[in-house]
């Protein structure tokens, strides 16, 4: 992937899960995570092309003050074609927080932590 492209990561229909040119977002609040294809790319808000209800909530979740956008998070209730909302992440119950952490975690590659590292390192030497 070059630094045009966008992507849009959807976990398993629970959660969504965005990359950014700052890093991997949970709604607008920073998770850490897996660094994605480029750690270090320019890449903007990256959404499935045809997953228009969403784009939208993304889309109206940017336009909100700093301090609400980054307590949100968009939950997709019944996985794909599922029931999509805006949530507030504090209020995520221990159940849906265990699940969005252990998703997290597995869908963390060692490829993608390896290409991270070396990156990063490639970065501090310069």
């Amino acid at each position: 992937m070059d630094g045009d492209d966008h992507q849009h990561q959807h976990l398993n229909g629970s959660f969504t899960l965005r990359q950014t040119s700052s890093g991997i977002r949970f709604g607008s609040s920073r998770v850490w995570g897996n660094a994605g294809a480029d750690a270090f790319s320019t890449s903007a808000r990256e959404v499935y092309e045809d997953d228009d209800e969403e784009a939208l909530k993304w889309a109206a979740l940017e336009k909100l003050p700093t301090r609400v956008r980054a307590t949100r998070g968009i939950y997709a209730a019944g996985g794909e074609g599922g029931d999509v909302r805006e949530v507030e992440i504090r209020n995520l119950g221990i159940v849906e927080r265990r699940k969005l952490v252990d998703r997290l975690v597995k869908n963390t590659g060692e490829e993608d932590n390896e290409r991270f590292l070396f990156k990063f390192k490639d970065r501090l030497h310069r």
